[in-house]
């Protein structure tokens, strides 16, 4: 059996990935998970799909080092999925000391207990935050980084981290950068919560919608799936490591036109209020991802409207 640990488990994304793991019946997926922002609804459900009993959940700050390492020792892990972080712009900017005790710390601590216990390979969640508002458009690997958070920062500081461990360690470490992911599970009631499950809750509700600046800001929207088959690809390909990637579909759309989609979707023909912008928020993103698309030989990614529209 191949023990897998996933930082994080509970949250958004890495419990989609935890899902998709357990239909291994050869995998035992060990999560962890201190739940600042995962929640105890994603961990029943992870729970409730677990036919084979591969799933153990520990209850664990990413912060704390020797717990940690023992963990990774006891179960002999051999593969990291590192997503456990404080993932909201808003909330690294309220509390940057906090922020940066999770997100730079506690990558570190992955790193080194990972070093210590010869862990092969770390697939770390990185985010497009590392560009801040840098205005060359779309981005990929090599485009300028100049974050305007510390969230943005201690996501740089991390991709470094795994560069460094890497290159005097061996470590196999692989970056995947995010763009604006959105899909099932995804926690409307938070300051981190997207865009879209944001809209939806309220568009579900009938209650006002707000929209922050003029609404002609764009992202690029990649479905949580896809997120998971990337995840998973870049874990198990061969001969590679100490790569990043930018993980997006190369489309934009803008939140004015978010807010079209789900009046179409909601059968409405409601209007948005309008507020000023807030500090962090990025007035452009989309990403050129023909790295990843060459090196993981991805095809295509599911096409955001109609994804809208099922969800």
């Amino acid at each position: 059996m191949n023990n897998i640990l996933i930082t994080g488990c509970a949250g958004f994304i890495a419990s989609h990935i935890v899902e998709e793991l357990l239909k291994n019946s050869n995998i035992n997926v060990i999560g962890i998970d201190n739940f600042h922002s995962g929640t105890k609804a994603n961990l029943d459900f992870i729970k409730s799909v677990d036919k084979n009993n591969n799933f153990t959940f520990i209850e664990l700050d990413i912060i704390k080092l020797d717990k940690l390492n023992t963990i990774i020792k006891k179960y002999n892990i051999k593969q990291i999925y590192h997503l456990a972080a404080i993932v909201s712009v808003q909330e690294s900017i309220r509390n940057p000391i906090l922020s940066y005790n999770v997100n730079i710390k506690g990558t570190i601590n992955i790193l080194e207990t990972s070093r210590l216990n010869n862990v092969k390979r770390i697939v770390f969640s990185s985010s497009a935050a590392v560009y801040g508002d840098e205005p060359t458009q779309p981005k990929n690997e090599t485009s300028s980084v100049k974050p305007i958070s510390p969230y943005g920062l201690e996501k740089l500081v991390g991709e470094y981290y795994m560069k460094l461990y890497s290159e005097l360690y061996g470590l196999e470490t692989i970056v995947l950068r995010y763009f604006n992911v959105y899909g099932e599970r995804q926690n409307f009631n938070s300051d981190y919560s997207g865009v879209i499950s944001i809209f939806d809750n309220k568009f579900k509700n009938g209650e006002k919608v707000n929209i922050y600046g003029d609404g002609t800001q764009y992202r690029d929207f990649i479905y949580v799936k896809d997120i998971v088959k990337i995840n998973i690809m870049a874990m198990n390909i061969d001969n590679i490591s100490n790569e990043i990637f930018c993980v997006g579909t190369a489309n934009k759309t803008s939140v004015k036109k978010l807010f079209d989609i789900m009046n179409k979707k909601y059968n409405k023909n409601l209007n948005p209020q309008y507020l000023n912008s807030r500090n962090g928020d990025i007035k452009e993103s989309v990403c050129d991802n023909s790295k990843v698309k060459q090196f993981l030989n991805i095809d295509s990614f599911l096409i955001f409207n109609e994804q809208i529209l099922k969800i």
